[in-house]
């Protein structure tokens, strides 16, 4: 398969489109024909893109966390996928990534696609949105009855803080000012 592997700490120089081995799911595991990914530029300074999850070094990684695609293959023990489910997620660190035609996740790594968004626009999502929760919920420690204005201005992960407030079925309302979310009480 081609991918794109890095080869030494860096920047987008160190990446390169080459051959590399298409990995085959093991017990747990499922194998994505990826459709889409992308990189953030700080993937390639943090150690964990190029440690396994036991700390040692890996060999030309592969970077790319955001992904949507294809459930190519499940691996032995995997009940909650099959085959052709299109999906989307974002993938641990310590192993390859996404830039590549095929990648292996966990199960509970993977999120149904909407069918509303196109591969491109649900690769774009995990990340974002997981910033968005964080810094209204983790944060800010938003609990239901408050009140949170988020600016029309916003892009990128805060055009996903509506939506996030908005998970509870709260009623939202766009004033000239930007987008006020109230969550349920």
């Amino acid at each position: 398969m081609k991918a794109i592997r890095i080869h030494g700490r860096g920047g987008p120089e160190q990446l390169v489109y080459e051959d590399a081995p298409q990995p085959h799911p093991g017990p747990g595991e499922v194998l994505i024909r990826v459709y889409a990914t992308g990189v953030i530029a700080n993937e390639l300074r943090w150690s964990e893109t190029y440690e396994t999850k036991a700390g040692s070094k890996r060999v030309l990684p592969i970077p790319g966390r955001d992904l949507s695609g294809v459930v190519e293959e499940v691996g032995p023990g995997v009940t909650t996928l099959t085959k052709g489910s299109e999906v989307y997620a974002m993938i641990a660190y310590g192993r390859d990534g996404a830039e590549a035609e095929y990648t292996i996740a966990l199960p509970g790594e993977l999120a149904p696609k909407p069918r509303t968004l196109d591969y491109v626009q649900a690769a774009a999502v995990p990340l974002a949105a997981l910033t968005a929760w964080q810094a209204l919920f983790e944060h800010a420690s938003l609990v239901a009855g408050q009140t949170v204005l988020i600016p029309r201005r916003g892009r990128g992960r805060w055009s996903l803080c509506r939506p996030t407030c908005s998970l509870g079925g709260d009623a939202c309302h766009r004033d000239r000012l930007g987008t006020q979310s109230r969550l349920p009480a």
